[in-house]
């Protein structure tokens, strides 16, 4: 016997917003907050993703 495709009534298999998964690591709060402070704090220059795509492409 097929199984009717209505489901009125039932709660939904998929959620209305997208789970949140955390995202864990070994850092300790202070070494957190220390990258945050050295990358806020950075005066050196920034590649722009062109350069970037440019130099992996060289690599290869």
């Amino acid at each position: 016997m097929l199984k009717s495709t209505n489901n009125k009534g039932k709660k939904s298999q998929t959620p209305d917003r997208p789970r949140v998964r955390a995202i864990k690591n070994g850092h300790t709060a202070a070494e957190l907050a220390e990258s945050g402070e050295r990358w806020a704090n950075h005066s050196g220059p920034y590649l722009t993703l062109e350069e970037v795509m440019a130099l992996e492409a060289n690599k290869q």
